[in-house]
C-alpha cells in the first residue's frame, strides 16, 4: 500500500495538472468576466491587435539599424532575416535577432493563452505571425514567420513543438534545406498537434485525474465498487476548432512565403545549410571604422551578387 503522503501528493498534482489544463482551455477572464461576454471579446480583440504591433517590431532592423548603424534590407537578400543577419553581421547578431522574435510572440500568445484561452491565443498567434511578415512599421515588408510560427506552436503545446523540432532537424541534416525543413513541418503540424493533443487529453489526463480519485466519486453498487466520474467541468478530448483552423492556416501560410525557396530547391540552386561549420563560404574583410562607427558595407559587396532571397523565415 501506498504511503498516504505520495497519495496526497499525487492528489495535488492531479488537481494542479486539471486547474492548468481548464485555464488554458478557457482562460481565467472567461469565468471573471461570464456575465459580461461582449467586454471579454473586446479585450481579446485589443489583444490580438496588440499581438500584431509585437509581431512588426522587426529586431533585424531595429539591431542592424541601432547597433549597426545600417539596414539589413539594403544587402544580402534584403530579407530582414535570421539568416540574413548572420551572413551580413554574425552570429551574435544573428541570435539577438532570433531571441527578441521568439520572445515578441511567446508574450503574446502566453498571455492571450492564460487570459483568454487556448483559440483565442492561437489567433493572437497568427496575428503575431502577420504582423512579423507584414509589419506596419516598414511597408509590410517583413520576414517569413518561421520563427513566429515555432514560438507560437512552443507556447500551446510544447510536446507537439518537441516533436516537430526533432522531425526538423532529421529533414534539414537530410536535405541540407533549411526552407524544406520549415515547409514540411508547417505542412506535417495539423497532423501532429490533433494526434498528440487527442492522446494526451482522451487517454493520459483523464487517466490521471481517475486514477488519483479527481473529481470523482465511489458507490457500492450489489457489493461492486464502481467509479463514476463526477466532473465540476467538461475537458475537450479533441482538439478545439480555432486551434485546428490555425494548424492549417499555417500549414497553407508557410508554403506560400517559401514559393521562391521552392522553386530554387527544383532548380537546385537554393542554399545549402550545413549543422557546425557553415560550407557555403564567403569572404568578408573585418568591418570599417567611420566617425567611431563600425561599418556594415565590408560585407556588401559579394553579398548582394551571390544570395538571391536565401534567407529562411
Amino acid at each position: 500500500m501506498m504511503p498516504v503522503s505520495f497519495l496526497s501528493a499525487a492528489d495535488s498534482f492531479a488537481k494542479f495538472v486539471y486547474r492548468f489544463e481548464y485555464i488554458k482551455l478557457n482562460g481565467f477572464l472567461r469565468g471573471i468576466l461570464a456575465d459580461n461576454v461582449i467586454l471579454f471579446f473586446v479585450l481579446a480583440a485589443v489583444w490580438a491587435v496588440v499581438s500584431y504591433i509585437a509581431g512588426g517590431l522587426n529586431f533585424a532592423i531595429l539591431i542592424s539599424k541601432h547597433i549597426y548603424h545600417d539596414d539589413i534590407r539594403n544587402y544580402g537578400s534584403k530579407n530582414a532575416g535570421f539568416t540574413n543577419m548572420k551572413r551580413v553581421f554574425g552570429g551574435k547578431a544573428a541570435a539577438a535577432v532570433m531571441i527578441g522574435d521568439t520572445l515578441k510572440t511567446v508574450v503574446s500568445v502566453a498571455v492571450a493563452l492564460f487570459a483568454f484561452g487556448c483559440e483565442i491565443a492561437a489567433l493572437c498567434g497568427v496575428f503575431c505571425i502577420l504582423g512579423h511578415c507584414f509589419p506596419c512599421f516598414y511597408g509590410f515588408k517583413g520576414g517569413k514567420g518561421v520563427a513566429a510560427t515555432a514560438a507560437m506552436v512552443l507556447v500551446l503545446d510544447p510536446l507537439t513543438f518537441l516533436t516537430c523540432i526533432l522531425l526538423f532537424i532529421l529533414i534539414v541534416a537530410a536535405s541540407k534545406y533549411l526552407s524544406l525543413g520549415s515547409v514540411m513541418m508547417s505542412l506535417l503540424y495539423p497532423l501532429i498537434q490533433n494526434r498528440i493533443y487527442t492522446y494526451m487529453h482522451s487517454t493520459i489526463l483523464p487517466e490521471l485525474y481517475v486514477k488519483h480519485g479527481l473529481y470523482s466519486t465511489l458507490n457500492i453498487i450489489n457489493g461492486a465498487v464502481t467509479v463514476t466520474p463526477d466532473m465540476k467541468f467538461t475537458m475537450t478530448y479533441g482538439l478545439p476548432t480555432g486551434m485546428l483552423l490555425v494548424a492549417f492556416f499555417v500549414a497553407v501560410f508557410i508554403p506560400l512565403k517559401h514559393i521562391s525557396n521552392i522553386k530554387r530547391i527544383m532548380d537546385g540552386t537554393e542554399n545549402r545549410f550545413y549543422f557546425g561549420k557553415n560550407k557555403n563560404k564567403h569572404s568578408f574583410e573585418p568591418p570599417a571604422e567611420q566617425n567611431g562607427k563600425k561599418s556594415s558595407l565590408h560585407r556588401i559587396d559579394e553579398l548582394d551578387d551571390e544570395l538571391n532571397d536565401r534567407d529562411d523565415r
